[in-house]
């Protein structure tokens, strides 16, 4: 336990500027104990995570490393197994040369250091972590395929056979310490290797498990055919639906709560030959939320610079276009960091919510009661906003309440589903909102993709063939070819040769000279010419920037954009 002086609480205070009262019944509560009164400014949103680590770090003369940040060495890991884990409060984290760095709670106890170096028969550096962020490091890291094995083997796979499961059975069964654990476990596992979506698929002789990781479907696990039905119910009952009704698609929600924090899972189940697949789609991550923060988001520094500007203008709608799963949300989120303040009223109006900030007002919508995108708009209008952030629009009526927000005085972010920015500018027509509308209201539309990110450990240099560059670049012979990178492959990244992924953006800033085009009902081609002449660059621009840095392949870039060349 690290003590709470006073010194540390003006350190703390100096930075957080805790109002007295709260403050008072924070320094009662934490009963001298500076850990966790760090964690109750934390999580009542006075300070962020780093600069308390940070802080208390330093009153031990050792290093805050926050875990939901960090890559964790698999072989360094395994170095300890997750009981002693647990019964340390510790977690080796990677090794340098011959030190293996050890996240822990208590990193100046010397006796419980010297006895995890005896253990791993290394030389231990000691690194301060919140006991919330070991205890999620351990649930998540210690997860293996050969564990979920394990589980599966320990059920009598003869009780399960459909034919003999009576619903009385199963719903005993569904609360069985076994098979909860097991439909834990996947998840779990999927939360370590940074899946998006899990998807479990019932066939004649087996329940294949894939997650879709970096954008593509990975097979992760083979399950026993009687599996099925007594997971999948398992999956439908933690999610409100109804696990008596087989012959329909149903759609829910769970909340998985890890120590740290918790984490909103939608799921999907739909009939199939073999029995019902269940899609889990993971929103938000376990990784930190400092993901929400556009410096962090790998923006060009050109597109950077405008989208920014364009988010401080006090009324309008701004754009965020792409395919599902491009990352929209992220960035929506990111913009609404960059201008929260308290000074200004932000309602978000979303299907789900993707993630929870305590700073704003967030609303779900719910079509069955009545409670729809342009019913809700409609509300928050009477809410004195100053942002609002509309996950989607829809339909003409929701655009059109949106528009004309943005003409009265208020910031609208929003998303729509176009192939690129430029095409966003007509969509509104489109969709029917009138020309003097729609021309007025929108000030930018930024568009994106995802594409994978090369893996630092195995990423080389590479020059493309001339055919390769002619039909890319311009590009002379004899002139230096230009040097990309590729990835080999390799343990680090599963012989992928990709690890995670980047977005590529364009930014379309609406100048009046294209909301002139707007008005006078030009081309989308005479749209994009008058762009171009005013510095508009597009996705594969970007991409092929990124490319050159190291950062992607040219794969990658020409993968995701070829569609948008070829409209």
């Amino acid at each position: 336990m690290i003590e709470l002086t006073e010194s540390l609480i003006a350190n703390l205070q100096k930075k957080a500027h805790v109002p007295a009262v709260p403050l008072a019944g924070m320094i009662s509560a934490a009963k001298n104990d500076a850990i966790d009164f760090a964690q109750f400014v934390i999580q009542d949103g006075y300070l962020d995570r780093d600069t308390a680590g940070n802080l208390l770090a330093s009153q031990m003369n050792r290093t805050y490393v926050n875990l939901s940040k960090t890559l964790f060495q698999d072989e360094v890991v395994s170095m300890l197994t997750g009981e002693i884990a647990q019964h340390y409060q510790a977690i080796p984290i990677y090794q340098l040369g011959k030190v293996v760095t050890m996240g822990m709670v208590t990193p100046n106890d010397a006796k419980m250091v010297k006895e995890l170096g005896n253990l791993l028969m290394k030389s231990i550096s000691p690194v301060f972590c919140f006991k919330d962020e070991i205890n999620s490091a351990i649930q998540v890291n210690y997860q293996s395929a050969q564990h979920v094995d394990d589980l599966v083997m320990s059920f009598d796979l003869s009780v399960f056979q459909t034919a003999e499961l009576s619903d009385a059975a199963l719903v005993k069964l569904l609360d069985s310490k076994p098979l909860i654990e097991l439909g834990n476990s996947i998840i779990l596992l999927a939360l370590k290797e940074r899946a998006s979506d899990i998807h479990i698929e019932p066939k004649r002789n087996e329940v294949v498990v894939r997650f879709r990781i970096d954008g593509d479907l990975v097979d992760r696990l083979l399950l026993p055919a009687g599996m099925s039905l007594p997971l999948t119910s398992r999956y439908k009952v933690s999610s409100g639906m109804d696990i008596t009704e087989r012959r329909k698609p149903q759609d829910g929600r769970l909340s998985f709560a890890l120590p740290m924090k918790k984490l909103d899972l939608r799921v999907s189940c739909l009939p199939v030959m073999h029995g019902e697949k269940v899609v889990i789609r993971i929103l938000g991550s376990i990784y930190s939320s400092d993901t929400l923060n556009l410096d962090k988001l790998d923006f060009s520094p050109e597109v950077l610079r405008p989208f920014k500007a364009t988010l401080k203008r006090p009324q309008g709608i701004l754009f965020v276009t792409g395919p599902t799963g491009s990352g929209k949300s992220t960035t929506l989120y990111a913009a609404l960091n960059f201008i929260n303040t308290r000074a200004i009223n932000i309602i978000t109006i979303e299907d789900p919510i993707e993630y929870e900030v305590m700073d704003l007002n967030q609303v779900m919508v719910n079509e069955k009661v009545g409670r729809g995108f342009k019913e809700v708009l409609r509300s928050v209008l009477r809410q004195d906003p100053d942002t609002i952030l509309v996950g989607e629009i829809r339909d003409t009526e929701t655009a059109r309440i949106a528009a004309q927000a943005a003409l009265t005085g208020h910031m609208v972010l929003t998303t729509l589903h176009t192939n690129d920015a430029i095409q966003a500018t007509t969509r509104l027509l489109e969709m029917g909102v009138e020309r003097f509308i729609v021309a007025p209201s929108i000030i930018g539309v930024l568009g994106q993709r995802l594409v994978k990110r090369l893996c630092e450990y195995c990423k080389t240099e590479y020059h493309p063939e001339p055919d390769e560059l002619h039909q890319y670049f311009v590009w002379h012979e004899g002139a230096e070819s230009p040097v990309f990178f590729k990835g080999k492959g390799c343990k680090h990244c599963a012989g992928t040769g990709y690890s995670g992924r980047i977005g590529i953006h364009e930014f379309l800033k609406v100048t009046p000279q294209i909301r002139d085009a707007i008005l006078r009902d030009r081309s989308y081609d005479e749209i994009s010419v008058i762009a171009a002449q005013q510095g508009f660059r597009n996705l594969r621009y970007d991409g092929f920037k990124k490319a050159l840095r190291g950062l992607t392949s040219l794969e990658e870039v020409i993968r995701a954009t070829t569609s948008l060349e070829d409209d």
